[in-house]
């Protein structure tokens, strides 16, 4: 086995992953596979499986909740792993307070559950990776640098931001090797065509002319390859435990130029129909990152470019019938 702070420290070794039937947390299992690691994933029941459906075989599935202590103390007793990727989450940023329960049950006591299991069952950790979010940072200032006050500004935001400062907290007590990172806004195969790159390809796929805000704001967007790099990576140095981690390419785009590309890309099928759509209430107008420190930390260098990655994110919509 090789030595810590290389990917192939990673060969051989029992991880746990939540939240693996989701969109990056089934790129990261193939990834982990493909690295030779024994990867076990906290599957809830009845959850979709359609993005692991070619893996499950290869996956050790542990059923449970991780709203649920007793389940989630199970998969670990019997897991054992080394590391742990936790991506795990109730997402929507919507600023409906009306969600708040659900957000803290889920985001932040899940990750509590999880916490408290390592620690009743002693299970000494390479690394544990806590997944923030850089909604965190709500409408601050940008670059948002890690050192910066987070402001949130939905029920989710607020309870990520509770959770991450639940794994510092726990780091500095406890010893527990966990560290934060914080993805933003990323894209490619797999992702719900409820999110805005996929959403606007599956329009031009049938032909649906497509409604948007004025499309001034900007945004950073990170091919999902990328980010998976950054989650292998955060999991080899030991040294990032109690840290948080901004992972994207600091590479502002206009919503607006990047709807025109993928139309453009597409054959020009559709019209966008611009500012049609209300911008939500208190949304930010810059919101793109500072990832200096995950540069000089992991070595962490996005390799994928908006025009490669809109062009193997199209084929994969092109390529894969069904909707979801």
């Amino acid at each position: 086995m090789e030595t810590p702070g290389t990917v192939n420290s990673i060969n051989g070794k029992a991880v746990l992953i939540t939240g693996a039937s989701g969109f990056i947390g089934s790129h990261l299992s193939r990834r982990l596979l493909s690295l030779g690691a024994e990867v076990h994933i906290l599957l809830k029941k009845n959850s979709p499986e359609f993005r692991i459906k070619d893996i499950l075989d290869d996956l050790t599935v542990w059923y449970g909740d991780i709203t649920d202590y007793k389940s989630v103390l199970s998969c670990i007793k019997n897991s054992k792993p080394r590391i742990i990727f936790h991506l795990a989450a109730f997402t929507n940023v919507t600023r409906d307070l009306s969600l708040a329960e659900s957000m803290i049950e889920v985001n932040t006591k899940g990750t509590i559950n999880l916490v408290r299991g390592i620690l009743e069952k002693r299970i000494e950790l390479d690394s544990f990776i806590n997944t923030g979010s850089s909604e965190e940072y709500g409408n601050s200032k940008a670059p948002f640098r890690e050192e910066q006050r987070e402001v949130p500004v939905s029920p989710y935001s607020a309870s990520k931001v509770a959770a991450t400062y639940f794994c510092q907290m726990v780091n500095k007590t406890a010893g527990v090797p966990i560290a934060t990172l914080r993805p933003f806004l990323t894209y490619g195969p797999f992702q719900s065509t409820d999110m805005f790159i996929p959403s606007l390809i599956t329009h031009c796929l049938d032909g649906k002319d497509f409604s948007m805000t004025e499309g001034d704001q900007t945004r950073e967007f990170n091919y999902v390859d990328d980010v998976v790099d950054a989650y292998v990576l955060a999991s080899c140095h030991p040294e990032v435990a109690g840290k948080i981690i901004n992972i994207g390419n600091g590479i502002e785009y206009r919503v607006r130029d990047v709807a025109e590309k993928i139309v453009k890309l597409m054959g020009d099928p559709i019209r966008l129909l611009v500012n049609v759509l209300p911008k939500r209430r208190g949304e930010a107008e810059h919101f793109f990152c500072n990832n200096e420190r995950a540069r000089r930390l992991l070595g962490w260098n996005p390799k994928v470019n908006l025009d490669e990655g809109l062009g193997k994110t199209i084929q994969f919509y092109r390529d894969y019938p069904p909707k979801f």
